[in-house]
C-alpha cells in the first residue's frame, strides 16, 4: 500500500466518507499517471456538485463567447442572447457582462432556498427565480472594485440562458459539446433518469425527501427544478473526470476555454473565468497554490497547474458523513493533494 493510498484509508476509517477516487496526471497525456479508487462495492459515480460550474456551464458559456470578436469584459449577456436575459431577468441583468457572470461580480445573492420559497413546486427555474428573488435583481451596478460573491444563481442564470437560446435542455446542449471535443466516457447532467443506481455512490440521507439518495443531486434546489441547473447536477466516475480534463486541453476549443483561465490566474480575487484558483487550506498544496479548477461541495475537487499541465483529481461522498462543511474534508484534501503533487513533480521532465 503506497503513502497516498494508506492515507486516504485512514480518513475513510475514520468514517469521512464511504466512497473515494484519488488521481493525477497531466493534461497533455491520454493516460492517467496515478489512481486509487476505494470503495466497499463497485459503485463509483459520484455527484459532482459545483464542479459542474466549471466543466459545464463555464465551457458551454466561453464556447458561445469565442464565436464573437469581443472580450469576456465587454461582452453582455444581452450581446451573447439576444432579448432573453431581458425579458426574463430584467435590464439589470441582460447589461451584466460575461465577465462578471463567470468570475461572480454580478452583485446576485449567492444562494436562496427556492425549493421552499417555491411552496416544493417543480417550475421552471425562470418561474422559481423570479418567484423567489422578486425586485431582487432590480439592484445597481457593482463597483469593479468591489471582492467576488460567489453565486450560485448567477450560474443558474447563465443555463437557463443557455437552454433559452438554444432551445434544448442543458443537458443535451453539453452532451454534443462533450463529443465535439472527442469526450466519449460516462458523465451525466440529471443522472437520476439515466444512470443503473447500482453504480451510483451514496451521498446522504436528505431529510427534505426523506431518503437515502443515490444517483440523485444532492442539492434541493437543482431537485426541485428537475435534477440539474447551471450550477450542480453533474454525475460521474473519477477516471470520467480525468479524461474530460485531458480531452479539453487536447481539442482547440477545449484548449482556448481552459487558457482563458490560465490567463487569469495572477488577477485580483479567487475567481477566473468560471473556474477557481486553489489557494486555500484544501487545495494550496498542490502546485504551490497556483492551481486552477474547482471544489465541490459533496467532497469533489480538482486542481490544473498552469505552468506543468499537471492535474489531481479527488472524488469523495463526504456529506454522507455531515453537511456541515468541517475541517476533517480540509484537512483531508490538502493532505492527499500535496501527496499526489509530489507524484507528478517526481514524473516531471527536469
Amino acid at each position: 500500500m503506497d503513502n497516498v493510498e494508506s492515507l486516504v484509508r485512514s480518513f475513510q476509517s475514520s468514517g469521512l466518507y464511504t466512497h473515494v477516487y484519488v488521481a493525477c496526471g497531466f493534461l497533455n497525456h491520454s493516460d492517467i499517471l496515478y489512481q486509487r479508487e476505494l470503495t466497499a462495492d463497485d459503485r463509483n459515480i459520484f455527484d459532482l456538485s459545483s464542479v459542474t460550474k466549471a466543466l459545464v456551464t463555464t465551457p458551454l458559456t466561453l464556447a458561445r463567447s469565442m464565436q464573437t470578436s469581443r472580450s469576456a469584459s465587454e461582452t453582455t449577456l444581452l450581446d451573447l442572447y439576444g432579448a432573453n436575459p431581458s425579458s426574463e431577468f430584467g435590464e439589470y441583468v441582460a447589461n451584466l457582462t460575461l465577465w462578471q457572470a463567470l468570475r461572480h461580480e454580478t452583485g446576485l445573492p449567492a444562494w436562496r432556498n427556492f425549493y421552499v420559497e417555491c411552496g416544493g413546486h417543480r417550475q421552471s427555474l425562470a418561474e422559481s427565480l423570479q418567484r423567489a428573488l422578486g425586485d431582487g435583481f432590480n439592484r445597481p451596478p457593482r463597483n469593479k472594485n468591489q471582492t467576488e460573491l460567489y453565486s450560485d444563481i448567477g450560474f443558474m442564470i447563465l443555463g437557463r440562458l443557455i437552454e433559452k437560446n438554444t432551445g434544448r435542455k442543458l443537458s443535451e446542449e453539453w452532451a454534443d459539446f462533450a463529443k465535439s471535443i472527442g469526450f466519449n466516457n460516462f458523465l451525466s447532467l440529471g443522472s437520476s433518469m439515466m444512470i443503473d443506481a447500482s453504480r451510483a455512490v451514496p451521498t446522504a440521507f436528505c431529510p427534505v425527501r426523506g431518503r437515502e439518495l443515490v444517483g440523485e443531486v444532492h442539492d434541493e434546489n437543482a431537485w426541485a427544478m428537475g435534477g440539474f441547473t447551471g450550477h450542480t447536477g453533474l454525475f460521474g466516475s473519477g477516471p470520467s473526470v480525468c479524461e474530460f480534463l485531458q480531452r479539453l486541453w487536447q481539442s482547440e476549443l477545449g484548449n482556448k476555454i481552459v487558457m482563458a483561465n490560465f490567463d487569469q490566474a495572477s488577477s485580483p480575487g479567487d475567481s477566473l473565468l468560471g473556474w477557481r484558483k486553489g489557494r486555500d487550506l484544501s487545495s494550496r498544496a498542490f502546485a504551490s497554490g497556483r492551481g486552477c479548477g474547482h471544489l465541490g461541495f459533496t467532497g469533489t475537487a480538482f486542481w490544473v497547474d498552469p505552468q506543468s499541465r499537471a492535474f489531481a483529481v479527488v472524488l469523495a461522498n463526504r456529506v454522507i458523513s455531515g453537511r456541515i462543511p468541517g475541517l476533517a474534508i480540509k484537512d483531508m484534501r490538502s493532505q492527499v493533494f500535496a501527496r499526489l503533487w509530489d507524484i507528478l513533480q517526481a514524473n516531471m521532465n527536469p
